[in-house]
Formats: structure tokens, sequence, C-alpha cells
């Protein structure tokens, strides 16, 4: 069983490993919101549970009723294994596969990123951090994306590292998204793309602020912004605020691209000012099609980035240091391509999306997996 906040997470990120679980002859169940992606994987077939979680922050009645929902699924499935995406599937979701099945079930967490609880900090992070460590020391194993969030729960006892998997990003289909490198030198205009959810500590404000530095300067580039809004999260960004930046003439505004492959090929510079990740596959994708990266020094995202190598990271919350980043690669297309290159060599080398999923099939081996124990 595979626990997420929504399909899209399952569908964007480990379509590839419930293909292989399914293939290897296990029943594959899905637990997550009722959208199209989870529609799509059902189709795959897998069986879709439909489980909601509050993403608004803390709600204790939405809350208890996820976790009654989780103990439920436990009960009529008495799944082998189940992994956890995402902060609330972690923490219910272990606490409930633990009281239903004890050990008789393998419990896998991924933490995906430390988001609007730990970047904000106060008694969230607190509460949160409480119900990570309860959760995490039921688990068989914890996978992290970065080095920085397991050193993080290593240090405040919130795991124990001997039960901990570094397992670097959710990986990128790279054939996707590839483009020959050359191609970057002519594109017939300059153009600075960021993709993203429309949350403020994914750097929106940052992005709009530099563009609207550098307009004046460089009045062709286009600085255009796709991703979709997020109404239900405590930091979501605005429409006005997106709208008030059309209507200055700082931005082009793309909305959600289901077909973002697009809009790189299309992309001189790719920008991701987030406060934090866990790490950010929207700048692997970029590096696919040798796109090269301005983003925040920030954990996750160093390890997407190298820099100086394969992008530029600046400092996080840092506006005119994203703007004076961007302007030195607008003014130098030999560097541009340079970056691009080395970030698209590197994708393919460390973060295929097979060798990710086969990471992840190995260690479910290692955890006593096997196919003849599941009908």
């Amino acid at each position: 069983m595979l626990v997420a906040n929504r399909g899209y997470a399952l569908k964007s990120s480990r379509e590839g490993l419930i293909r292989a679980l399914l293939q290897a002859g296990h029943r594959v169940v899905i637990a997550t919101a009722d959208d199209d992606h989870a529609h799509a994987l059902k189709a795959l077939g897998c069986v879709h549970e439909v489980l909601n979680f509050n993403r608004g922050g803390l709600n204790v009645a939405a809350d208890f009723k996820a976790y009654r929902r989780l103990l439920a699924l436990h009960r009529q499935y008495r799944p082998r294994l189940v992994h956890h995406f995402h902060a609330k599937p972690v923490i219910l979701g272990s606490i409930a596969a633990h009281k239903v099945s004890g050990r008789a079930c393998i419990v896998v967490n991924t933490i995906t990123g430390l988001g609007h609880a730990f970047i904000n900090g106060g008694w969230i992070r607190k509460l949160a951090g409480a119900g990570y460590a309860r959760a995490l020391h039921r688990a068989d194993c914890t996978v992290f994306q970065n080095r920085d969030d397991r050193a993080l729960f290593v240090e405040q006892g919130r795991v124990d590292p001997a039960q901990t998997e570094l397992i670097v990003s959710s990986g990128v289909d790279v054939a996707r998204f590839y483009q020959p490198p050359e191609t970057r030198a002519e594109l017939p205009g300059l153009r600075v793309l960021m993709v993203g959810r429309l949350l403020w500590q994914k750097g929106v404000g940052e992005f709009i602020e530099a563009a609207r530095q550098l307009k004046p300067r460089f009045p062709e580039v286009v600085f255009a912004l796709a991703g979709e809004s997020d109404p239900v999260h405590p930091d979501a960004v605005p429409q006005t605020a997106i709208d008030t930046a059309v209507a200055d003439g700082v931005i082009e505004f793309l909305g959600y691209r289901e077909a973002i492959e697009n809009e790189f090929a299309r992309s001189a510079v790719f920008v991701l000012p987030s406060y934090r990740e866990g790490v950010p596959r929207v700048i692997l994708e970029a590096a696919a099609a040798a796109v090269p990266t301005v983003a925040a020094d920030v954990p996750g995202t160093r390890e997407a980035v190298v820099d100086g190598e394969t992008g530029l990271l600046v400092a996080v919350k840092d506006a005119s240091a994203l703007a004076q980043a961007l302007a030195g690669l607008l003014e130098d297309s030999g560097r541009r391509l340079a970056l691009g290159r080395a970030a698209q060599a590197r994708v393919a080398r460390e973060f295929d999306i097979q060798k990710i999923t086969d990471q992840h099939l190995a260690l479910y081996a290692r955890l006593g997996l096997k196919a003849e124990q599941t009908p």
C-alpha cells in the first residue's frame, strides 16, 4: 500500500515503482485523494482507496478522520508493506500500521521535504517534530531525499540512523525531457522560467521581484511563471499578487502546465528560489532539457544544483542576489550552454527515474518483501 496526500505525487514520481510491483505479482493499493492522477494509476491495475488528508495545517477533526480511515484500510487489506509519502501520511500512517499490524507490516516512510511547519518554525514545528519522532521510531526504514534532512532528524533524535536510507530525489524521466544542448543557442528569444506551486515559500515573491528589477535592463526577456494555485495551503500566494505582476508587465503567468517539457524546451534559464526542498524534481527536469538553474542555496536544492557547475546558488530570500545571478547568465550564452550541458550529463548519470525505482525495490527486498508473499 502506498499512501500520499495527492494522486499527483504518486503518478509523477512513483508510477514506475507501482508498475514494477504489479509486474512482480504484488497486489498494490494506493490510498490517496480522488483525482485524475489516482484514476490513471488505477487503470494500471492497482486498487485505489480514497483517502483525504487536510493539507491546510493542523485540523484535529479532519486528521482524526484520516487516521480512522487508515486503521480501516489496514484491517481490510493487512498489507505486507506500506510506504508513506508526505508529513501527515507518514505520521498518521505509521501509527495506524503499528496499531493494527505491529511488526507484521513493513513500514517505510519517505521524507519528501520539510515544508511549511519547519520553514516557519514555532509551535507547529515542535508539534510536527514530536509527531515525526513518534512515527519514525515505529517504522522499519525512513527514506530521506537529501543529506540535510537526515542529519537534522538524526541530530534531534527523531530517527535511529541505522533505520534510515538516503535515496536522493524522486528521480526524473530523462528521456521525456531531453533536448539537445545545442538548441539552447537557437532559441528565438530569451526566456526565464519558474515552475512551482503558488506558495510564498517556493520563492514566488523573490522571482517576481527579481523580474521587476531586471525588466528595465532586459526588456526583451520574458519572465514566465508556471504553477497551480493551492488555496488550502496556509502559505498560498493570492491570485491578486500574480495578477498585479502580470498587469505591470513584469511576468507572464502560464498557470498549470501538464506538458511542462514544452516550457523547458523554450527556456534559456530555470529559476527556483524555494526556501527548502526534499530534492526539487523540477530542477532535474530542467537539467534533463539542458537548462541551467539559478536557485536558493537551501537543503534539498543543494543536491540538485552543483554551484558553478550545473547552475548557480544564491542566498535564500534575496531577490537582488537572484537578479544579479540571472543577469550574468542572460549576458553570457556560452556559460548558459556549458552549465546546461553539465546539468544534463549529471541528471542522466545520477537521477534517472529507473535508477531511483531500482533503489526502492532493492530496499523493499532487504526489508523482506518477496513477490510470493503477496497474493
